[in-house]
């Protein structure tokens, strides 16, 4: 009777794995794929973009007119909206892990059980004996230890750049939280400033029509006008007089008229 017989062992691997973002990083050159990416890192592509696009479109405002203004305000306004969003996401992306991660790699599926810090991989693997000592022949697992050894060697490549990557990140969205609000109060100002540049415009468009309406009704009428303009206790005041002769005879000839006034 032969004392060599086989036993079944079963073998695990904690992988340290502390933050989904910095997985998804490490696979996207890996032939290993998430099969459950949980939801969170859909919102974070989702934040991310919109983010992008709301930095690119305030970059591209300028303030060279009131309408300017007003679009820049706008922008600005989303910028915020969105840099708030992506921190509020991007810390939950850091912080939310699933109880279990499925993995498949080379046409197999493995499951990874959440521990303490990191997540556990376990596989079952046929060993040797002779005489009840290990001959060290061990029959299965090659596959498994392959994935674990991949999975392990890019998620720590993954940590360094995610690391740097993550501070950067950190830093330009605390940095805009402060800035944003800054840069709008400096852009209300400046709206303030076209509103009231265009309201004076408009003002004196006003003032101009009322002025060429009055003197041509005066003319119309036989009036001769005369205006004078002058400046009343910070205010521009207009007076418009109006005078005709209601006798055509020389001698008899006295005048009538009127004045007419009006500030801005």
């Amino acid at each position: 009777m032969s004392n060599r017989y086989w036993e079944t062992r079963s073998k695990s691997q904690n992988i340290p794995i502390t933050s989904i973002r910095c997985l998804m990083i490490a696979l996207e050159a890996s032939s290993i794929q998430l099969k459950n990416v949980p939801a969170i890192i859909n919102n974070l592509i989702s934040a991310e973009n919109a983010y992008s696009s709301a930095l690119a479109t305030y970059e591209s405002s300028t303030l060279t007119s009131l309408k300017d203004a007003k679009t820049m305000q706008a922008n600005i306004e989303a910028l915020i909206q969105a840099n708030e969003h992506l921190l509020k996401t991007l810390m939950a992306a850091e912080v939310e892990l699933p109880s279990t991660l499925l993995f498949s790699y080379k046409s197999r599926d493995f499951s990874a059980i959440q521990t303490a810090g990191s997540y556990k991989i376990t596989w079952n693997e046929q060993v040797e004996f002779y005489e009840r000592r290990e001959t060290g022949n061990v029959s299965g697992g090659n596959i498994e230890r392959t994935f674990v050894n991949e999975l392990c060697r890019k998620y720590g490549a993954a940590k360094v750049s995610h690391k740097s990557e993550l501070h950067d990140l950190n830093s330009t969205l605390a940095e805009n939280g402060s800035e944003l609000p800054n840069t709008l109060a400096k852009t209300l100002r400046i709206r303030t400033a076209w509103e009231r540049a265009e309201e004076k415009a408009q003002i004196r468009n006003l003032v101009i029509e009322r002025k060429q309406h009055v003197i041509d009704t005066g003319n119309s009428m036989g009036f001769e006008s005369h205006i004078t303009e002058m400046e009343v206790e910070g205010e521009q005041e207009v007076i418009i007089s109006l005078e005709r002769f209601i006798d055509e005879q020389p001698k008899n000839a006295t005048k009538s008229g009127m004045d007419l006034g009006f500030k801005f």
